[in-house]
């Protein structure tokens, strides 16, 4: 078959493609960054979409030319940035929908979420459920998967989350920690969206997906641990109230278009168990899910996972330590130290009448460059911009004022690890 996959480069379009693929079909990855998919998907065909303008079926059908299916993995969180819920799950998918019909797609199959209902306390939920109801009501063949907690060597979103909680050394706490689960490995996810294209497969049916094993988050987290090859930790448990600063600084950085796993919505999200029925695989497509201990055991955890978990711990950390240091290096300046400021300046040999402008744009430089990075706003490019500007912080001194490589307190040797920090975070600092 000739598949499109929309969000086929995200957490689970990705693997889908690559399952597709290597079931021997011909994959079409569709998404909002082609260019960035192309390096990193080289061998699939990609082609640009985006539910957030493509509300009308004339966009999707040059897109569907000799489709003969089309898997839908699009889902945003929470609408913040240029996500949006309602295009994400409901306008933008009667549009592909309708094109659908329109271009002869023999099957569509959507994937949903367990949970999604219209009365829900979530705008994710209920555009999820109102998504569902045009899939069911539309002419097409369809295929409706609504997955459990999702687990996989590769992370994102939620799962992302667990495999930081599991990297922390000691002592590891949570929220929610009782929150029962029925999480399905990644494998069986596209297994069955594999086993769905085959012709004999039913259709007209919505499936939940989930895992055998029922798991609350503590003992899910420390089987990922275990795993990873961590060892025991002390678990301890959160009130939500002391932690909600956090999911609210994530809902601010959501609204600026920094996606985030820590927002409000997964707080609300989290207080409810999510199961999920395995039978109903077994009674549609004779499959039955496996244990994701079982899975784990069988995909050994490499070093490079658990540095990968490491640093999803400490990555933040060292981002807004960096982010601070550059706004302070830029606030003290401008407000505590002007004169001393401009004593530098006159040392250096600059003339007088160039002191109040290299003062106040080199501190504004410093705390834009540092709020930036902060709220997540293209942090490697940001990263780059402090190591240059660094190094030509440097280079001046080094011309000019010499001396201060000898100073006491370590003035210029001390930018070094930062400018380490700071290519580490570039180089780290991943979306997907």
């Amino acid at each position: 078959m000739r598949v499109l996959i929309t969000g086929g480069y995200g957490f689970i379009g990705n693997v889908v493609c690559a399952r597709l693929l290597r079931d021997g079909h011909e994959v079409v990855g569709a998404g909002r960054k082609v260019k960035w998919a192309r390096k990193r998907y080289p061998n699939i065909s990609w082609v640009h979409c985006d539910f957030n303008t493509d509300h009308d079926q004339k966009h999707w059908l040059p897109k569907l030319e000799k489709i003969d299916a089309v898997i839908n993995c699009v889902g945003v969180l929470q609408d913040g940035g240029s996500d949006s819920t309602q295009n994400a799950h409901v306008t933008g998918l009667q549009a592909l929908l309708t094109a659908c019909e329109q271009a002869g797609v023999t099957k569509f199959i959507h994937f949903s979420a367990i949970g999604a209902d219209p009365a829900a306390n979530t705008a994710y939920a209920r555009t999820k459920a109102a998504g569902a109801k045009l899939v069911k009501q539309s002419k097409l063949k369809w295929c409706i998967l609504e997955p459990s907690l999702v687990l996989d060597r590769n992370v994102y979103g939620g799962s992302a989350v667990i495999r930081a909680l599991a990297g922390l050394p000691l002592v590891v706490p949570l929220v929610f920690g009782n929150t029962n689960f029925q999480p399905v490995h990644m494998r069986d996810v596209t297994k069955i969206v594999s086993n769905l294209l085959e012709i004999s497969a039913p259709v007209n049916i919505q499936m939940e997906v989930a895992g055998p094993d029922r798991m609350n988050l503590k003992q899910i987290v420390l089987l990922v641990r275990n795993w990873l090859g961590f060892g025991s930790a002390k678990f301890v448990d959160i009130p939500y109230w002391l932690v909600a600063p956090v999911f609210w600084g994530g809902d601010l950085l959501g609204k600026l278009g920094v996606r985030n796993s820590l927002r409000s919505t997964a707080a609300k999200q989290m207080r409810f168990d999510v199961g999920g029925d395995p039978e109903q695989a077994v009674k549609n497509l004779g499959y039955q899910t496996r244990s994701v201990e079982y899975l784990f055991a069988h995909q050994p955890a490499s070093s490079a996972d658990r540095l990968a978990s490491r640093l999803k711990s400490f990555l933040p950390v060292s981002r807004i330590v960096l982010a601070l240091y550059w706004i302070l290096s830029g606030l003290i300046p401008l407000f505590i130290s002007k004169q001393w400021s401009h004593k530098i300046l006159e040392q250096a040999g600059f003339p007088e009448t160039w002191h109040w402008t290299i003062w106040l744009f080199g501190g504004l430089a410093d705390v834009i460059l540092g709020v930036a990075l902060l709220i997540g706003f293209r942090v490697r490019l940001v990263c780059m911009a402090m190591i240059l500007m660094t190094v030509g912080y440097i280079g001046a001194i080094s011309f000019l004022l010499p001396y201060l490589w000898i100073d006491p307190l370590a003035t210029v040797l001390k930018v070094f690890p930062m400018m380490a920090l700071a290519f580490l975070v570039a180089v780290m600092s991943d979306d997907r």
